[in-house]
């Protein structure tokens, strides 16, 4: 088969839906069974994942495990993505996009993280896919025209700066702070922490506070959104990279920022809206986590179950073991539950967008419940994947030593699970405010 670019996807989709009657499916890759159902999906989100598979295909795991070992950014996974036009799958048809939606790009990124890639080949791309969604609905022409098609080609590469080391989860009190200049230009001044591919990345969404706290009638307002070079030729900016766990193949950083300049065409909307206008990205960049986890989950479960067939001890397979069979059937369960909440999350998304009965706080509910639910479920899969290997499960050639690792990241970041837990006790079952 042929390999499919997104912009033939989007052509086949739109002659499906004015031709024929949508299929389950368009075309298969492999006569394999896959672990996941793919009943109730739509054949969009079906042949994304099957041309993205393919791409994936040419990146086998021992591409991830030396890239992972090397610290080795993976330039040529996400030159081959962009190649196809896969990191414009959300963005603008005008723009050079697919104009699909979170729905298609959760799929993706899901594809990208089963494949073996794991969280380090779908970081490496899904910045650029939820960051750029409030420069896409909230950019002025000239940002758009001149930003998003260098994105969606590859040229530029996108990292995304809001997390500070004193502020944590607590955004609303970030220190970073943008001063306006005379001739428009702004100063920014302040350090941002845990940026993922800073160091290959040309442009930053930061967020930044423009009007100091003191001056503001809430803590939500004076904050602005700006769409930034990263230029490290200029004075004022400094990058180091943090040593961490897993994901090791992409770069995590501390940005300082002295007295940085950037001009003021890099405000994203109105000065002082900038917490409004990030949301905006939020619940997307929640949806594509949680498929991300998804994605690492049925990968572990996959690799453990393959070895519980295959492992003899005392005669006989150890997956004919209960105490084997039982937790990985277990596993599966979860991991189908969080499919079925990640998939109506970004189908609640996508549809908010065109019906506004959608409440905006219903989809920060189902999109922050989706990624909850995911990242637990990928935390049991790798766990108990490792433990099915034994001791091999130790072993980097397994690869579930580096999907445990790995694992961990959605169940911290972009929000921790204790505070997704108090927004639904908070939000949903109207308890008091805990923090």
């Amino acid at each position: 088969m042929s390999q499919l670019t997104l912009r033939m996807i989007t052509r086949l989709t739109r002659l499906a839906s004015n031709h024929r009657p949508a299929r389950h499916q368009l075309f298969s890759t492999s006569a394999r069974r896959p672990l996941m159902s793919t009943t109730g999906f739509t054949e969009t989100q079906l042949t994304v994942r099957e041309a993205v598979a393919q791409v994936c295909s040419e990146f086998p795991n021992t591409y991830w495990q030396e890239h992972d070992h090397n610290e080795q950014d993976p330039k040529e996974f996400h030159a081959a993505m962009a190649k196809d036009g896969w990191l414009g799958i959300a963005l603008p048809e005008s723009l050079g996009g697919s104009g699909l939606g979170i729905s298609e790009a959760t799929m993706m990124m899901q594809t990208i993280a089963e494949s073996g890639a794991g969280m380090a080949g779908a970081q490496s791309i899904h910045a650029n896919v939820y960051a750029t969604q409030p420069l896409a609905k909230f950019g002025s022409t000239a940002q758009l025209e001149s930003t998003i098609p260098k994105i969606i080609s590859g040229q530029w590469r996108v990292c995304f700066g809001v997390t500070e080391p004193n502020a944590g989860l607590d955004t609303l009190r970030l220190s970073t702070r943008a001063t306006k200049q005379s001739d428009g230009s702004y100063k920014v001044t302040g350090q941002k922490i845990w940026i993922t591919c800073a160091q290959v990345a040309s442009k930053m969404i930061l967020l930044a506070r423009t009007t100091p706290l003191e001056e503001v009638k809430k803590p939500s307002e004076g904050l602005s959104l700006f769409c930034i070079d990263l230029d490290r030729s200029s004075p004022g900016l400094e990058l180091r990279r943090i040593k961490k766990m897993g994901g090791r193949a992409v770069d995590a950083n501390e940005v300082f920022f002295d007295n940085y300049s950037v001009g003021a065409d890099s405000l994203i909307g109105e000065e002082g809206q900038g917490f409004k206008i990030i949301l905006h990205g939020m619940n997307a960049e929640r949806c594509l986590l949680a498929g991300e986890a998804l994605g690492l989950g049925y990968a572990a479960l996959g690799k453990a179950a393959t070895y519980a067939r295959e492992r003899n001890v005392f005669k006989r397979p150890i997956g004919q073991n209960q105490g084997i069979a039982h937790p990985l059937a277990e596993v599966y369960m979860k991991l189908e539950a969080a499919k079925l909440a990640t998939y109506h999350a970004a189908r609640l998304y996508d549809s908010s967008k065109a019906d506004k009965t959608i409440r905006q706080d219903a989809v920060g509910v189902a999109c922050n419940s989706a990624k909850y639910l995911a990242a637990e479920a990928a935390f049991s899969a790798c766990e108990r994947a490792v433990l099915t290997h034994g001791g091999m499960g130790y072993a980097v050639e397994y690869d579930v030593e580096r999907y445990f690792r790995e694992c961990l990241v959605p169940r911290i970041a972009p929000v921790s699970r204790e505070m997704i837990l108090n927004y639904i006790s908070e939000k949903i079952l109207d308890l008091p405010r805990s923090y």
